[in-house]
């Protein structure tokens, strides 16, 4: 039986109690995670040390990954009831039960993968001097986009000192969705349809306008599909939505400071501009760009 009395929190205990609240986590992510903790572990044994304490003392709980991974199933941890009520109190209304029970073995490689994106987001953040923020874990966001409901596997806020935020939806893909489909049956072209439906009631300049990140876990032509199905059902292209990465380019590179991500129209960019005038400057020339080719297209018919 766990004795929750036993063991006292620290300052660190907390926040992995709150990085287990956004995902659950290996104790190998946690590790690498506590990089950006006021006090990180070194080395991945005493992280796995204190998480097998946490869940003796009831605040979190193991359970094993149907994957296969140095020729062992590594366990993840997720908060327990308790847990969660350590970080926002009894009277709290508790989230559904199933956040606190395994994970279905089908979804194993999703969630692995989700976790993993959500670790080097933050180290590399944290590297960079920027602020995560207002993190929304998998389906806790709803975003209601005319008759669809759009749940993305997470989002987030990113913010470099007291400059504007930049908004965040993540979408991973492992390949299981249809890209195209009838428009009432669930696949990548209806998401796309959905979240720029979504945006189009955002002004360009809009703080709150947010980008679709689209990760995709098994090929490059993968990506290549969806952003190009993007650009075919985007209202407006010249605006900047979708913008996505392989896996593996993303967990191989600093998204901060390496043009690791692209967008529908092929162009490179890293996750936010390390000049904030930057991002402005991108934004008038794109509306810039738009007006040109629709005074372009006036005189051309002004002629015919």
């Amino acid at each position: 039986m766990a004795k929750r009395n036993s063991l006292k929190l620290g300052d660190r205990d907390i926040e992995m109690l709150s990085a287990l609240d956004r995902c659950v986590l290996t104790a190998e992510q946690m590790a690498m995670l506590s990089e950006s903790f006021v006090r990180p572990f070194s080395h991945v044994g005493f992280a796995r040390r204190r998480l097998r304490q946490l869940a003796h003392a009831g605040y979190v709980r193991a359970f094993s990954y149907a994957l296969a991974s140095n020729g062992r199933s590594p366990n993840y941890f997720r908060l327990t009831r308790t847990g969660w009520q350590t970080l926002h109190g009894v009277n709290v209304e508790l989230p559904r039960r199933r956040q606190f029970e395994a994970i279905a073995d089908a979804h194993h490689h999703h969630t692995l993968a989700l976790s993993d994106v959500i670790v080097h987001l933050a180290v590399t953040a944290h590297r960079a001097g920027v602020e995560l923020r207002e993190f929304w874990r998998e389906n806790s966001l709803q975003i209601a986009s005319g008759d669809l409901t759009l749940r993305p596997d997470c989002a987030f806020q990113l913010r470099r000192d007291d400059r504007r935020p930049f908004h965040f939806v993540v979408e991973l893909d492992c390949s299981t969705e249809r890209l195209r489909t009838p428009r009432n049956v669930e696949s990548i072209q209806r998401k796309i349809r959905g979240y720029d439906r979504h945006q189009g009631a955002f002004d360009a300049l809009d703080p709150q306008r947010y980008l679709v990140l689209f990760i995709t876990t098994r090929s490059r032509d993968r990506l290549d599909h969806i952003l190009e199905l993007a650009a075919d059902v985007m209202a407006n292209p010249e605006r900047a939505v979708f913008i996505g990465a392989t896996l593996s380019d993303f967990l191989g590179s600093d998204p901060f400071h390496d043009a690791v991500l692209r967008d529908h129209r092929g162009l490179k960019r890293m996750i936010i501009p390390a000049d904030q005038n930057a991002a402005t400057s991108q934004v008038v020339d794109g509306v810039a760009s738009a007006l040109r080719r629709e005074r372009a297209a006036s005189q051309t018919a002004a002629r015919t």
